[in-house]
């Protein structure tokens, strides 16, 4: 039983070591940490797939592109891959050291973990902060119906649709990353996260979200940096015992290398603290709230559908007929008859008076309007192919919706559900 469970120690050394690897390593400044982690993940690109072949017998071609999913089928490979890795190191390191040296092993491991861990707690957290991760909700999403709606897609709007509640949610990962860093507060820290990380990773299963991999691994950590300290947590927070304080010596016995270290490790938590704030504060700007409405920003329905002086009905089984024209802060949305939803990209020249949509999905079709605005209309031409196509829009204002009229409302006579 001792050596089983000497193993499962180890195990779980080894293989937490490997999934942070290169952390820290990889936070290293002026591109040296970039080229690290690319040495590393070169490795697992070129492991990988020797390994599914000829290990699990998977044939089938593993993308490597990122799309934005942490539960891809790479993703599990590489699951097995380390975990693999992992059983092989630790059969080889029982054969040469049966004794059970691998205390200073889990020392250090903790301690990265610790960081690891806070660092992960600072991205997020702060995405929560400046309203990135789940950001306001915008016109497209305004005019998507809840059954139509993806799981993922209705955790976000129902996050997004509140900053204040984002705000609450990054600030208390960013407490517990912060509580972390110290060896006095690491347990409160540890707990703090612990509950987050269970309950973030409950809602990606529960709503389909593609972190599910990243999550859970971010709940064990939370839970082998508590390992040490499971003891006391039991008696104090379950037996109402009292509980021994943990002996924290300082790091060097000399004063003046104390204060060294204590400046070092301020400085470092200064600098990882105004990069990550430094670069959201970026983000806003890029497509967060700071991003400027433009003049032609809002939810246009098309009255009139004019092809070459044929004015198209509002048949639903319309192929060709635009019912709503979504103009957003960053790109755009045409709505047909039939409900088909073409997100495209747009290019606005106020000066011009002209606007290019571009479909995301077929980069080679463009759609070059002239645009001419008169109070709540939007008049706008284009030639499409052989067809001169002459639309006539009403706009609406994001404010017409009811789910952002409502508010917040100290008194409710009656409860708004609907």
């Amino acid at each position: 039983m001792m050596l089983l469970g000497r193993f499962f120690i180890r195990l779980l050394i080894v293989y937490l070591f490997i999934f942070i690897f290169p952390f820290p390593l990889d936070q290293i400044p002026f591109g040296i940490g970039n080229v690290i982690s690319g040495w590393v993940g070169s490795f697992w690109e070129w492991f990988i797939p020797l390994f599914s072949k000829n290990i699990i017998g998977y044939t089938d071609e593993i993308s490597f592109v990122s799309r934005g999913s942490g539960d891809t089928t790479y993703d599990y490979l590489l699951l097995a891959g380390r975990l693999s890795i992992s059983i092989v190191v630790v059969l080889f390191w029982s054969t040469i050291d049966k004794v059970g040296k691998e205390s200073r092993s889990f020392g250090t491991l903790m301690i990265l973990l610790r960081y690891y861990l806070a660092f992960a707690m600072f991205t997020y957290g702060f995405s929560k902060v400046f309203y990135l991760q789940f950001p306001e909700l915008n016109l497209m999403s305004l005019t998507v119906t809840y059954g139509n709606s993806s799981p993922m897609g209705l955790l976000w709007k129902f996050m997004g649709y509140s900053e204040t509640y984002s705000l609450f949610t990054g600030l208390i990962e960013v407490l517990g990353g912060f509580l972390l860093l110290f060896r006095y507060t690491k347990i409160f820290g540890a707990i703090i996260i612990l509950g987050v990380m269970v309950n973030v990773f409950l809602l990606n299963m529960s709503f389909d979200v593609p972190v599910k991999l990243f999550s859970f691994h971010l709940c064990l950590i939370s839970i082998v940096v508590l390992m040490p300290d499971f003891r006391n947590i039991v008696r104090f927070l379950i037996l109402n015992k009292p509980t021994d304080p943990p002996i924290i010596n300082t790091y060097f016995l000399s004063k003046k290398k104390n204060l060294m270290s204590y400046a070092a490790k301020g400085i470092l938590l200064f600098y990882v603290l105004f990069n990550v704030i430094e670069s959201k504060l970026q983000s806003q700007g890029l497509y967060g709230k700071r991003v400027p409405k433009h003049e032609l920003y809002g939810i246009y329905d098309i009255q009139i559908f004019v092809v070459n002086n044929d004015t198209l009905p509002p048949m639903l089984t319309d192929t060709i007929r635009w019912k709503k024209l979504i103009i957003d802060k960053r790109n755009s949305l045409v709505i047909k008859m039939d409900d088909r939803r073409i997100g495209m990209r747009h290019e606005i020249d106020s000066f011009a008076s002209s606007i290019k949509l571009t479909p995301y999905l077929n980069s080679n079709k463009q759609y070059n309007l002239e645009f001419k605005k008169m109070d709540s209309l939007l008049y706008l031409n284009m030639i499409d192919g052989k067809d001169t196509i002459t639309i006539t829009s009403l706009k609406h204002e994001k404010e017409d919706f009811f789910l952002v009229q409502r508010g917040f409302n100290w008194i409710n006579e009656y409860p708004m559900n609907r």
